[in-house]
């Protein structure tokens, strides 16, 4: 009796899971691929999306979808960041993709991503500004 309380537990969190991942995927947005690997950080800017997802691997991968979108597909998509914590509490991810660096920024407010062009700060996006 007690292994079968314990399969019908796994049996309702799978189906609590799988259902929070449709409910974010359909009203937020946040692509279903995401959630899977592990999503770290979201950031909804003026003009764009980013996410930033920990793969089945480990690695990080950082997503940019131009708004509008439809999620099926991102703009810009880097493999293998960086992650560093700050003893302020923020976490910086990296990517670089060429002469580009992508810095993601979690902090205690909404967050922000800053993009570098030959170590030039070229934009600045802060989340919540849509």
């Amino acid at each position: 009796m007690k292994s079968l309380n314990q399969r019908q537990m796994k049996s309702c969190w799978a189906i609590l899971a799988t259902a929070t991942a449709s409910i974010l995927t359909a009203t937020v947005g946040i692509p279903s691929s995401a959630l899977a690997s592990g999503l770290v950080f979201a950031c909804s800017a003026k003009d764009v999306i980013v996410e930033v997802s920990r793969l089945d691997n480990k690695k990080l991968r950082y997503e940019a979808y131009n708004i509008p979108t439809n999620h099926q597909r991102p703009d810009l998509a880097i493999n293998g960041g960086t992650v560093e914590r700050k003893p302020n509490g923020d976490t910086l991810y990296r990517f670089r993709n060429k002469n580009y660096l992508y810095v993601a920024i979690k902090d205690n407010a909404y967050g922000r991503v800053l993009v570098y062009k030959n170590n030039k700060l070229i934009a600045t996006k802060y989340c919540g500004d849509v």
